[in-house]
């Protein structure tokens, strides 16, 4: 196809501008860059226009046939009238007049994308027509083919014709000489001889002549194996090399390539900078992100740190709660209470029995610690107050808005839940740890079982006043005595042995009181670090989305630069393509 490696080139510049075009609508680029880059794609639709000049019947619609391998005769469009043909692309085969002695030829014929054919009926038939045709189209036409019959290319008027040209549009004219076949070569090289003697002699210039035939062309299109020896004998390799070389070094159509691919780089450039710049804000706004989420671990490292004093007070305070409560635990596990009788479901009473010592911890411990924890949560308080003004102060313009001010009344209402929320659970945590001691039922067993073996005690004391009687009436004093000294030693076994599980049941809970220290203040520490981590956890729901959001809009720029990159190198490509066909171009 005639021109093929220009329109090739002009198709990679129309698919980078689509592509630049994709971009900047994804990009977000302004509507003018945008605007500019659609007119760019359509401006580069623009038809070469050949002009076909030529006596009646010398064959130029067969020559266009075959130069486009398009039948214009078999379109069903070519009027039968004296008329100027302008041919041009369409949905569907129209006719327009434009005037009385110009129709508009609309066809849906594929090379009329890229080619507007000017088709004369004849210079010796539209004498009245010259000047129109000078005047109206070989100023605009890429190409003006003069078309002469090898038969009788001495026509006066086609000659007449070409002398209305102005000879500045002469350098785009090209000689045809149709019909070759119907000479020898011996006649055709006369005849062009001639015929460049003539162009020199009048106009001071030769022309490029092709001579050529067109029915050996067609007939080349629809050949088989004589497709190659057609083609060369018809000439029209040569006239075809010609035109491309012509389209493909058009000065004006490369120049317009090229202002189109250099204002396309602009375009680009520019929006790489904006992209770039854009860039490095998102990755300030990201490092200042990451400075924030740092600073909020760092937060809560000092929090905790200043907790750390209330967990040591805590533990010294437990430990005198332990003295207090030991205390309590020895008075309900004495001998009395041993020897006292169980009392009944129906009158017993806890001060009957023994104050709960589970309870009694639990109040000494409040009562120690509790002031302790309130200033606890107001430091909490004051260090997530202090944090969230860092956060308003550091995050403007990152994470809200320049003139946005903290929300004090609504920060006022949380810090009251805060505190509320921080003291129950630590009396939450207390209470847990005192419960999971089980003192009181450490105390009921080994009371139960001192007072199982205290009621031996006054059981034994009858038996052994009977046993002294009788041994003193059957044997005497001597026998007495021994009966005696046996039955008081017997009832100091039990009164010992209740002792001794007095003693083992106070010894137990003297050992979890002892034990559990360690215990309270690791479930302390494990429940305050996770309402300290949760109370700035909050904070993630603001960090951990702006985060997201930077790190995903940091990737699409960058994968719209490297995107807008890739177009930059192709774009440097093609203009070095453009200025090898177009050296004397403007750059």
């Amino acid at each position: 196809m005639i021109g093929d490696d220009y329109f090739e080139l002009r198709s990679r510049i129309g698919t980078d501008l689509l592509a630049l075009g994709a971009a900047l609508r994804d990009c977000g680029g302004d509507a003018d860059s945008t605007a500019i880059i659609d007119n760019l794609i359509a401006s580069l639709k623009e038809p070469f226009v050949f002009v076909v000049v030529g006596e009646v019947n010398v064959g130029k619609s067969t020559f266009l046939n075959a130069l486009f391998g398009q039948d214009f005769s078999q379109t069903g469009v070519v009027p039968t009238t004296d008329k100027i043909l302008f041919f041009k692309h369409g949905p569907h085969h129209e006719v327009v007049p434009v005037t009385p002695t110009l129709d508009e030829v609309q066809a849906p014929v594929d090379f009329l994308r890229d080619f507007h054919i000017v088709d004369t009926p004849g210079t010796n038939s539209i004498e009245n027509e010259h000047q129109q045709i000078t005047e109206r189209f070989v100023p605009i036409a890429d190409l003006v083919i003069f078309v002469f019959s090898a038969m009788n290319p001495w026509g006066a008027s086609a000659w007449q014709f070409l002398e209305k040209v102005h000879r500045d549009w002469m350098r785009h004219v090209i000689f045809v000489l149709q019909q070759s076949d119907l000479r020898s070569p011996e006649e055709i090289q006369v005849i062009t001889d001639y015929m460049s003697q003539l162009t020199r002699q009048h106009f001071g210039r030769d022309f490029p002549l092709f001579p050529v035939s067109a029915k050996k062309a067609i007939l080349a299109r629809d050949a088989g194996l004589d497709h190659e020896r057609l083609h060369r004998e018809s000439g029209f390799h040569g006239l075809e090399a010609h035109i491309s070389s012509l389209v493909r070094h058009n000065t004006a159509r490369l120049t317009k390539l090229g202002s189109t691919v250099r204002l396309a780089r602009q375009i680009l450039e520019r929006m790489h900078q904006q992209l770039t710049n854009s860039l490095v804000e998102v990755k300030r706004k990201a490092t200042v992100l990451q400075d924030l989420q740092t600073e909020r671990e760092l937060q809560v490292d000092r929090t905790l740190k200043k907790i750390l004093p209330a967990l040591d007070a805590t533990e010294r305070d437990y430990h005198e709660s332990v003295l207090r409560v030991a205390g309590l635990a020895s008075d309900a596990l004495t001998t009395g209470k041993a020897f006292q009788r169980k009392p009944s479901s129906s009158d017993e009473t806890i001060e009957e029995r023994h104050q709960s010592l589970d309870h009694r911890l639990f109040q000494e411990l409040q009562h120690r610690t509790g002031d302790r924890w309130r200033q606890v949560s107001l430091v909490l308080e004051e260090d997530v107050h202090q944090f969230e003004r860092f956060l308003y102060a550091q995050g403007r313009g990152v994470i809200f808005p320049v003139d946005i001010s903290m929300p004090v009344h609504a920060y006022e209402d949380e810090e009251s839940e805060l505190r509320r929320r921080f003291g129950a659970r630590v009396d939450s945590a207390l209470r847990r740890f005192v419960i999971g001691l089980q003192l009181d039922e450490a105390i009921d067993p080994g009371l139960e079982k001192a007072r199982r073996t205290a009621r031996w005690l006054p059981r034994l004391v009858l038996p052994a006043i009977i046993a002294t009687a009788v041994c003193g009436w059957l044997d005497g004093p001597t026998s007495a005595g021994i009966a005696a000294g046996a039955s008081v030693l017997l009832l100091a076994v039990v009164y010992l042995l209740t002792q001794v599980r007095l003693s083992s049941a106070r010894n137990t809970i003297f050992d979890k009181l002892e034990q559990s220290s360690a215990t309270l203040r690791e479930l302390l520490a494990k429940q305050v670090t996770e309402d300290v981590t949760a109370t700035f956890g909050r904070f993630l729901d603001i960090l951990n989305p702006a985060q997201a959001s930077a790190a995903q809009f940091e990737e699409e720029r960058a994968t719209h630069l490297e995107r807008l990159g890739k177009l930059s190198d192709s774009f440097a490509v093609l203009e070095k393509q453009i200025q090898a066909l177009n050296p004397g171009g403007s750059r």
